[in-house]
């Protein structure tokens, strides 16, 4: 006799993931929308019609049998790379108007998060991941499959021009099993996220909201913020052994712990992550050419990327922070034409182009202190003349030409002063003086560039774009107060006028990743007496809330400013030539095409649906 197939167990409730997420539930065994994003489908919960709720966490039910089925899916797709091949940030995919920046205030994105506690709980049993015998031990909860999408498809779009050293289809796969991963792999993704919620300070102007905000957000669901990513992040890492398990995976989770604590402002413990990172690259001997001749193609672009990614990074912060550094341009360069993104790979390649004209000289003498005779001096003159060659950026990405150019005029600024802090150091060789007004004309080129990019291409580069534009001010105010009247009015005939850069480069750091910058009240105070401010003015009414008077002198200061002509959203509409007071050389300061784009980061753009 024949007998019909059994039919699905029709249930009279959703399932746990379904109810917590407040969607329609198909009710069956496993879910339509459980099996979709892969995730566990239980129906453990006992409804109760009324009363106080003792907790407010779901554990994870135990894995359906069906997720064997989803190893395999796994595994054919890992196999299958042409399926999944990740597209860089130059390929017409990112070019899509649904994938722009959202306009929507970024709590309002935030709330729209799933809760962390969807993969485990502390208290669930079926939580296991294999430890270095092979054994499956229980680990802690781990941040649920959506957040780590989400931050993964913010790094892919936003970050990846910038650090473009992980292979974009594994991290989305990976993303969706967080319960399956090593405590290595967990550990890269959590920093990763942690990185990029830092990065783009994803928190908003209060890094900090309200604990009724954080247990709700209104719909049920709960932040993770960029700290509790931190704390996540090194949590799993301490679950690691990164001395007898050194990996590319090891060395990015302490590069990207590195970045982390640098947009915290945590240069302690920032310098402890990079050095940690430079030291792996040594182990690993990607400083040494012959490393890669045992590697297949794509291998060694990717380790390579990494060694020179460490080089930049290290030379900028170093100089920052007045250290050492360690790397040495020992090994060829990234391969342009023959990259799966020639376009992506020529931008990072002018960019290791301007960290090679740094000697390691200038490092000794830096770290050492200066000044105090025991190191030779280098030649900073030297030095700035090649910064100041143009570099060409047809076609380069939008997010690598701010990075370039900022990067190239900051240096100058920098070598400038350096030259006037030792300029009567005995013994010199620097024989050429660098010009006593650099500092304006790199402003100039800098304010040309910020008129014509958009503010998310600004606000990618995080607190280190922050630093460089207050190190630029700080040198532009330091010129200004020691120029008279007459001096400041022949510059601004022959070039600018160095109070209209200032009034620019304030006005940027007022709105920066969505809110002023920690270093806005300090270039405030130092420009004050340059830009004829009294002592009465702060950030608070610097910056009027809307609806209310600005200050007279503000007032004043900005009508002026119109008057002259400064328009800094303007500034870059055509090229800039910067030509020096006295002399005939001359610098075209490179013009970007405008691109309109929000600064608003939306998670919602990268939630599963």
């Amino acid at each position: 006799m024949d007998l019909a197939p059994p039919s699905k167990p029709s249930l009279k409730q959703a399932c746990d993931n379904c109810r917590k997420r407040k969607i329609k539930c198909s009710r069956e065994l496993p879910c339509d929308k459980c099996q979709c994003l892969l995730l566990s489908c239980s129906y453990s919960d006992v409804l109760r019609r009324k009363g106080p709720k003792f907790r407010n966490l779901y554990p994870l039910a135990p894995i359906h049998p069906l997720s064997n089925r989803n190893d395999t899916a796994r595994e054919q797709l890992y196999a299958d790379k042409d399926h999944l091949r990740f597209n860089s940030p130059a390929s017409p995919a990112y070019g899509d108007p649904d994938t722009k920046y959202g306009a929507q205030d970024i709590s309002d994105t935030l709330s729209q998060l799933p809760p962390p506690d969807l993969v485990s709980s502390p208290d669930s049993t079926n939580s296991t991941v294999e430890s270095a015998s092979g054994q499956a031990l229980p680990h802690a909860r781990r941040l649920s499959p959506q957040s780590l999408l989400a931050h993964v498809n913010v790094y892919l779009k936003y970050l990846f021009s910038i650090m473009p050293v992980v292979r974009g289809d594994e991290l989305l796969l990976d993303s969706q099993h967080p319960e399956r991963l090593s405590p290595r792999r967990y550990a890269f993704l959590a920093s990763l996220c942690a990185a990029t919620h830092l990065q783009l300070k994803l928190d908003g102007a209060n890094p900090i909201p309200d604990s009724a905000r954080l247990q709700n957000m209104g719909d049920g669901h709960s932040l993770v913020s960029g700290d509790k990513l931190l704390s996540e992040a090194v949590r799993a890492r301490q679950e690691c052994d990164p001395v007898e398990d050194i990996s590319i995976e090891t060395l990015l989770t302490s590069f990207f712990l590195f970045a982390s604590y640098g947009n915290l402002d945590k240069q302690s413990h920032a310098w402890f992550y990079l050095c940690q990172a430079t030291s792996m690259a040594f182990t690993l001997g990607l400083h040494r050419e012959s490393t890669y001749a045992g590697l297949n193609a794509e291998e060694a672009e990717e380790r390579r990327r990494v060694f020179w990614l460490l080089f930049i990074t290290e030379r900028g912060y170093a100089l920052q922070q007045s250290k050492p550094v360690m790397l040495r341009s020992s090994i060829h360069k990234p391969q342009v034409l023959c990259s799966d993104d020639p376009i992506l790979a020529f931008g990072f390649t002018n960019l290791i182009n301007i960290f090679e004209k740094l000697t390691t000289s200038l490092y000794d003498w830096v770290s050492a202190g200066g000044g105090d005779g025991l190191v030779e001096r280098p030649p900073t003159s030297v030095i700035q003349s090649s910064l100041c060659k143009p570099i060409s950026l047809d076609g380069v990405l939008e997010i690598q030409q701010v990075d370039i150019l900022i990067t190239q005029q900051w240096l100058q600024a920098m070598m400038w002063k350096l030259s006037m802090s030792h300029a009567t150091q005995p013994g010199s060789r620097d024989d050429a003086a660098l010009p006593f007004h650099l500092p304006v004309l790199v402003g100039k080129a800098v304010m040309s560039v910020m008129g014509t990019v958009s503010q998310g291409a600004i606000d990618a580069h995080g607190i280190g774009m922050e630093q460089k534009l207050f190190d630029i001010g700080s040198s532009v105010a330091d010129v200004t107060r020691s120029l008279g009247g007459k001096a400041v009015s022949r510059l601004a005939e022959a070039a600018v006028d160095p109070r209209q850069l200032l009034w620019g480069i304030l006005h940027t750091l007022s709105q920066i990743r969505g809110s002023p910058s920690y270093l806005f009240p300090e270039l405030l105070e130092r420009c004050k007496t340059v830009l004829g401010l009294d002592c009465t003015i702060t950030m608070g009414n610097f910056l009027p809330t809307l609806g209310s008077e600005m200050p007279d002198q503000l007032q004043q200061l900005n009508t002026w400013a119109g008057e002259q002509g400064w328009d800094m959203l303007a500034a870059g509409r055509g090229p800039h030539e910067i030509r020096e007071v006295e002399g005939d050389q001359t610098e075209s300061a490179s013009h970007l095409p405008a691109v309109s784009q929000g600064s608003d980061y939306g998670y919602h753009d990268y939630l599963p649906t």
